[in-house]
């Protein structure tokens, strides 16, 4: 059976399918825009792969699509029958996530990673702060946040990935000078990844390294597209943008008012 890039098997039987959805995922946990369309290749390849219509209804509910996230939902559903119980668990865990079940879907979250820990689709959920953990409420969500991605570390060795949320929660409990490592260990491996410049964008604000905030950005900013939906990063960067000169043209996301939650 094919699997995907974190060696979990996917129920598909078309490489082109499953390499569609590798493809997809990479630019979906990245925050590059583009995701969704990737995803109806996949889906075009194998119209019964479950997994690319969960991953196309993530996509589409991050953009702010809920009507077509709850359809691709009813798609994945329809295709259910038969998958196995890690991509069940998958499935039924985004039933609840893009069907508004929050704290359910939480819990669902813990009980799926204690089992598949490497299902990184499933814990992008709770990467950024507006996941369900940082948006829950609770207190203490940010030694929460750092807890679950210190205990899904070594699962994922050195992954381009995880670095980079592994940072955003190290930066959020002010391990600065571990997050700005990870971060940038991430970027020299995926340039293109946001939740990486996110991070060190966190790590710049907050160590008040202002001169160092605005080359990065403005360098990073030059060449993420700038039709993005700038839902990840984007309170990083305004926060950078804020330190600019008032002068200074401001692209895309690099702005307070053009943050969204997830």
């Amino acid at each position: 059976m094919l699997a995907d890039r974190y060696g979990l098997e996917v129920s598909t039987a078309a490489s082109a399918a499953r390499d569609a959805y590798v493809k997809g995922c990479d630019m979906l946990l990245s925050m590059y825009p583009g995701s969704e369309a990737v995803f109806a290749r996949a889906i075009d390849a194998d119209p019964g792969f479950a997994l690319a219509h969960v991953a196309r209804a993530r996509a589409l509910q991050i953009i702010g699509d809920m009507p077509g996230a709850r359809a691709a939902m009813d798609s994945a559903q329809h295709h259910a029958s038969g998958l196995s119980s890690r991509e069940a668990s998958h499935v039924a865990f985004f039933t609840l996530l893009v069907g508004g079940q929050a704290v359910a879907a939480l819990a669902a979250l813990r009980a799926h990673l204690r089992a598949w820990p490497r299902d990184a689709v499933v814990l992008s959920a709770s990467a950024t702060n507006s996941g369900l953990i940082l948006s829950s409420g609770h207190a203490g969500v940010k030694r929460e946040q750092r807890d679950l991605m210190d205990d899904m570390a070594p699962h994922y060795g050195d992954d381009w990935w995880f670095a980079s949320i592994h940072a955003f929660a190290l930066a959020e409990t002010g391990a600065h000078g571990a997050a700005r490592d990870l971060a940038e260990r991430s970027l020299a491996q995926r340039p293109s990844n946001a939740m990486a410049a996110h991070a060190l964008g966190h790590v710049h604000y907050e160590t008040g390294t202002n001169a160092a905030a605005r080359g990065f950005m403005r360098a990073w900013l030059a060449s993420y597209p700038p039709e993005a939906v700038y839902t990840a990063i984007s309170p990083g960067t305004w926060r950078c943008a804020s330190l600019m000169p008032a002068t200074t043209p401001r692209r895309g996301g690099c702005t307070a008012r053009s943050w969204r939650p997830m």
